[in-house]
């Protein structure tokens, strides 16, 4: 049995995932779930046009250390996560619990130095991922993925137990953890997230990336300096 120590997630390009599963299972990997979603571009253009939206998939596949990092690297070079639009791939660890472990093995601390990035996780009402989008920007993110699906409840003000299952965006941005904390407020502000019903936002800890705009510049400024 595999140990699992990170979760990997790659977003790419719709129709890529299946590729770029066959190649991680070359590297060792068991399997993997793909999810469909959308990512968003900055262009006044496409803005105008109204094509700010791109078909994505989202693959998880769980890993150890070892694995992840290979990956990293395999998926990276085979994929050209390092030219723009070609994929973005990220880690969030993996923290398996037991009744025996103390309370300092529980602790996974997002300001520990590991981690250099952060996935914000913002789930809302259909319709309003944009707005959930437009307030990560504002505070400098650079964009997000937009993942479709269905939350379920019953009113409280309802006379028959009726199970609903409204239609829910779930909204991922990885960003710099020293801008994580103002992209979360500003989202919370802006869609009023204190009031019931509004939706939730959580964040993860990120151990590694591969693709972002942040580490493709910095590659690029070490490339010439």
């Amino acid at each position: 049995m595999i140990k699992i120590d990170t979760l990997f997630f790659t977003i790419v390009n719709r129709g890529k995932a299946n590729a770029v599963l066959r190649k991680a299972k070359e590297c060792g990997a068991t399997g993997g779930t793909i999810l469909l979603g959308e990512g968003t571009v900055q262009s006044k253009l496409l803005e105008f046009l109204g094509m700010t939206e791109i078909r994505k998939e989202i693959l998880m596949i769980p890993a150890s250390g070892d694995l992840d990092a290979n990956l990293h690297d395999q998926l990276s070079e085979t994929f050209k996560f390092s030219k723009r639009n070609k994929g973005i791939a990220f880690s969030v660890p993996f923290k398996r619990w037991t009744l025996e472990a103390s309370d300092q093995e529980h602790n996974i601390s997002i300001d520990d130095d590991r981690f250099t990035h952060c996935c914000i996780l913002t789930i809302v009402d259909k319709g309003r991922s944009r707005d959930c989008i437009t307030a990560a920007r504002a505070a400098g993110a650079r964009g997000g993925t937009l993942i479709h699906g269905h939350g379920a409840g019953v009113p409280a003000d309802s006379y028959y137990p009726l199970a609903i299952e409204p239609q829910k965006d779930t909204v991922l941005v990885v960003t710099r953890k020293d801008k994580a904390a103002s992209v979360r407020e500003r989202i919370f502000s802006d869609l009023e997230l204190d009031k019931p019903g509004n939706g939730i936002i959580f964040t993860l800890p990120v151990s590694t990336t591969s693709g972002l705009f942040e580490t493709r510049t910095e590659e690029r400024k070490g490339g010439t300096s």
